[in-house]
């Protein structure tokens, strides 16, 4: 990419999710009949490489407690789903910018030692950041993003492909291609995804992370760049105490075609 780019101090608006196969699109349309969902049409998009990401599916249609969590606290945007796994609940953000909150808070704003699923002010939470950070909790009840733990298992993380992202007007998939255990550092103060030298760094870290732990889905090795669009689970490690496991997902489907921002390739290293 950098030899490719050799314009400075540009941005660009480039809209990067990956394309969505026939099969998929003609049965999400049947869906649309058969149950009135919300409409989607299959938009034409760049795919980076011959790798994996091309493989989706589109949102499920998982019934979750979105509308009546976002009645009780405004600061919930999304509703997080993982097939076969515990993992389903409001994503939230502190509308007073407090990163701590929802540590200590439950998704009611009520004290939990649980705490909640949640965002940094650091990222936008219409999921059109470069990689949106959702942390939780690994309490020993298995609650929250304990389970994430278990896709440092090859079997488990084999299993488990996708997961969902519900928002009040739209549904995003996101294809799990990588786990494991890394420093328990701030992602967000780590790199500047703001830039695409900062992504660059995130993805290098994905790609060649040197943790004996790591898992890297097949067909996805490679092709990885800042023009994607990210989901990085993170939690506690249970298999490494005092680091964090982190599992990262891509973008495949985007149902209302929302999912847009602007890369800024301007610094000095592109």
């Amino acid at each position: 990419m950098k030899k490719l780019m050799t314009q400075t101090n540009v941005r660009y608006k480039i809209r990067r999710y990956i394309d969505i196969d026939t099969i998929a699109v003609k049965g999400f349309f049947i869906l649309l009949i058969a149950f009135s969902l919300i409409g989607c049409s299959k938009k034409a998009a760049n795919s980076v490489g011959n790798t994996g990401y091309e493989t989706s599916t589109l949102p499920t249609e998982q019934e979750s407690g979105f509308d009546s969590v976002k009645r009780l606290n405004e600061d919930a945007f999304a509703w997080l789903y993982i097939p076969d796994t515990n993992i389903n609940y409001p994503i939230l953000q502190n509308a007073e910018g407090d990163d701590t909150f929802y540590q200590g808070h439950n998704e009611l704003k009520e004290p939990d030692a649980e705490g909640a699923i949640y965002i940094e002010a650091a990222n936008l939470n219409d999921m059109c950041d470069f990689n949106e950070v959702i942390h939780g909790a690994s309490p020993a009840d298995g609650n929250r993003f304990a389970e994430l733990n278990n896709f440092l298992d090859k079997a488990y993380f084999d299993e488990h492909q996708y997961a969902y992202v519900y928002m009040e007007d739209n549904s995003l998939t996101y294809y799990i291609i990588a786990a494991y255990t890394r420093d328990n550092t701030r992602l967000l103060e780590q790199y500047d995804f703001s830039y695409a030298s900062g992504c660059s760094e995130f993805i290098d870290e994905i790609y060649n992370n040197g943790d004996a732990n790591k898992i890297i889905r097949e067909g996805c090795e490679t092709g990885l760049s800042p023009e994607h669009f990210l989901i990085t689970l993170t939690t506690d490690s249970t298999v490494e105490p005092g680091k964090q496991t982190v599992v990262v997902g891509c973008l495949v489907g985007d149902a209302a075609g929302k999912i847009n921002r602007e890369i800024d390739y301007g610094n000095e290293e592109y």
